[in-house]
């Protein structure tokens, strides 16, 4: 450990969102994930295609968010420029079905990369065999800690079902929340009459900013979900801290950060294999695919009506998150990368 602790690499994120940032000039809020590395590395962080081969210079890690789609060809050019001695880490952002399309562009990138950062156990077998760059299941930093201190103790919380995902990309979640006897709700954006938002409002063709939301209303017809406003960070964990229980029937390949935020949180969620944390953290309330609606359902009732399992599901995470805090995720990636 001495090793990690003594040695303190200049890094700099390479992500498809914000702008530029000193490590100094990071926000001080919650902080979660892909930015975490820079948090936990004490690195900068540029926007992805704000960035330059002059950029690059000067760093000793470069940790880059793969995200298919517009960035490869440019995180390849990129990856390319840097120096020799600078390790580049390609991180799979987004659902890992994504890169079943072949794409060169980003085999190219893989290639370039010193060592490729899955963020999901069950890819790790597919990117190891795109590549001959080594690949681990490491994953991001997690402040558990921090999100440990937006809990609400059992006994305060309301009874109602949170659905964690968008409300237009997943029916699922709704059609077990809509049968388990409680209130529940989800969540929706709203947008604005600024440039920021022009495409959206180009491509519905509306200038409503309610546009989403009267959307979800006509599809489900449902009176008693409750649609609320799409909030992040800190604001979004106080104030849905208080469910007494969250739905998260994930299709996806992907970090599951609605698992951990549930873990950090000690709320009972029920959630699907694939996230890759739901068996590690809830096993008990881990379906096995997507489309199990009617064990969902099943185990949603029992979480309500049997207090000693709410409990016991609740409580099962306790002591099981240490290994990603950020400094023993800063040793990981840098047993990766043979530092």
């Amino acid at each position: 450990m001495g090793k990690i602790e003594s040695y303190t690499p200049k890094v700099l994120v390479l992500s498809g969102y914000g702008g530029r940032q000193k490590f100094a000039e990071l926000p001080g809020d919650f902080h979660n994930g892909t930015k975490s590395w820079a948090y936990a590395l004490g690195g900068d962080y540029i926007n992805t295609l704000r960035a330059t081969p002059n950029d690059l210079q000067g760093y000793d890690i470069i940790i880059a968010n793969s995200n298919p789609g517009k960035y490869i060809k440019h995180l390849n050019m990129l990856a390319e420029s840097r120096r020799g001695k600078t390790k580049w880490v390609t991180i799979i952002e987004g659902d890992a079905t994504h890169y079943l399309t072949p794409n060169e562009n980003f085999k190219d990138l893989l290639g370039n990369s010193d060592l490729i950062n899955c963020i999901n156990i069950f890819t790790l077998p597919f990117f190891r065999s795109m590549s001959d760059t080594n690949a681990e299941y490491i994953g991001m930093p997690y402040p558990v800690d921090e999100m440990s201190g937006f809990a609400t103790p059992i006994e305060n919380r309301k009874k109602e079902v949170m659905i964690c995902h968008k409300l237009l990309l997943r029916w699922n979640d709704r059609l077990v929340a809509r049968k388990l006897g409680m209130p529940y709700y989800g969540f929706e954006k709203r947008f604005h009459r600024g440039a920021k938002h022009i495409g959206e409002i180009v491509s519905n063709k509306t200038l409503n900013p309610n546009y989403y939301f009267n959307k979800v209303k006509n599809i489900y017809d449902d009176p008693n979900l409750g649609i609320k406003n799409h909030i992040v960070a800190n604001k979004f964990y106080s104030e849905n801290s208080s469910a007494y229980l969250w739905l998260n029937l994930d299709e996806r390949y992907t970090w599951g950060r609605f698992v951990l935020d549930a873990a950090a949180l000690r709320i009972p969620i029920i959630t699907t294999k694939s996230t890759g944390h739901g068996m590690e953290f809830f096993p008990d309330t881990c379906l096995e695919n997507e489309f199990e609606i009617d064990k969902a359902i099943e185990i949603g009732r029992r979480l309500i009506d049997d207090e000693e399992f709410y409990r016991h599901v609740a409580e099962y995470p306790a002591g099981k998150m240490e290994h990603l805090k950020a400094d023993a995720m800063k040793e990981k990636l840098f047993a990766a990368l043979g530092i």
